[in-house]
This record gives C-alpha cells, sequence and structure tokens, in this order.
C-alpha cells in the first residue's frame, strides 16, 4: 500500500469522528491531516544529539503508523505534520514518539523524569493552502529562531520532496 496523500477533510461533518478534551481540544477524523506540536518541559533545551533522537523517533513512525509531510525538531518543541495509517490513533502514535525520544533522551543525557510536556496540540489541516501554510511554517522556523541563515541548512528538518 503506497502513501496516503493529503486530502482537505472538514473534521465537522464526520460521524465516526473521535473527540478528547484535556486543557485543549483533540479531534480525531479518519483520513485527516494533523499539524502536531509538541513542546519541552520549561527547564529542558535539546541539545543536538537530543534533537536526533527525536527525529528519529519521529522518522521511525513513517510509513508504519504514518505517512509523515514535514517535521522540524526545535531546542524546545517539535511540529510535524501527517496522516495516521490504518488504525492507528493520533494519541498512540504522539505516546511512542515522545515516550521512545524521552527515555533515549534520558539515557543520553544522563538524567531522569519528564522530557515532554503533557499535552501536545493538534490541528486538522482544511485544505491545500492550509497544508502549504503549515509546511512553509515548519521549513522557516530554525531561520526565524535565529538558528540557521537558510532552512535546508538546519538538520533537523525532514519536508518529504514530493507532495504530489
Amino acid at each position: 500500500m503506497g502513501p496516503h496523500h493529503f486530502q482537505a477533510v472538514d473534521p465537522w461533518k464526520f460521524e465516526d469522528r473521535v473527540f478528547k478534551h484535556r486543557n485543549l481540544p483533540h479531534l480525531e477524523v479518519p483520513e485527516a491531516t494533523y499539524f502536531v506540536t509538541f513542546r519541552c518541559c520549561s527547564k529542558i533545551a535539546l541539545p543536538p544529539q537530543a534533537r536526533d533522537l527525536v527525529m528519529e523517533a519521529i522518522r521511525a513512525c513513517d510509513r508504519t503508523s504514518i505517512d509523515l509531510d514535514a517535521a522540524v525538531v526545535m531546542p524546545n518543541h517539535a511540529h510535524a505534520i501527517f496522516r495516521l495509517i490504518d488504525t492507528c490513533k493520533l494519541n498512540q502514535v504522539l505516546q511512542r514518539i515522545r515516550g521512545r525520544s524521552a527515555r533515549q533522551i534520558n539515557q543520553v543525557l544522563k538524567t531522569a523524569g519528564s522530557v515532554w510536556m503533557d499535552e501536545s496540540f493538534d490541528h486538522i489541516i482544511r485544505h491545500e493552502a492550509d497544508l502549504q501554510e503549515k509546511i512553509e511554517y515548519i521549513r522557516q522556523n530554525p531561520v526565524k529562531r535565529g538558528l540557521e541563515s537558510r532552512s535546508d541548512d538546519y538538520r533537523w528538518l525532514f519536508v518529504r520532496n514530493s507532495m504530489g
């Protein structure tokens, strides 16, 4: 089965949407493309080695539980754009990425405790223009933060080449 491609989705039209509420609303819809952000706990800044681990954890899910369009790992947060594959659930995918990277980061940095804040932010991308805008946001994030002068030089940036 090849990669799932972006489809415009109105999440409110789905009978089988799942709505979860903690501090932020979380909406899960079949075929949806998500823009997800997860942040480090307040005092944590991810050194290069830790950012490698986060990107590896995100990429490890690509083609197994998600179809990844783009991702960036910043010193204190990460963004990703993807679709869920088959019966995978958004919270399971995020737990897998965050759990795996947190364990590895604690091993590498010889620290213990939480790396990620409990809750992530997720947004369903509703149309192609929104998708392109979010991909560009991810691409420009390291430049806006002054980490690189060109986004292509930033090591912790992934953008799928063929979006078609």
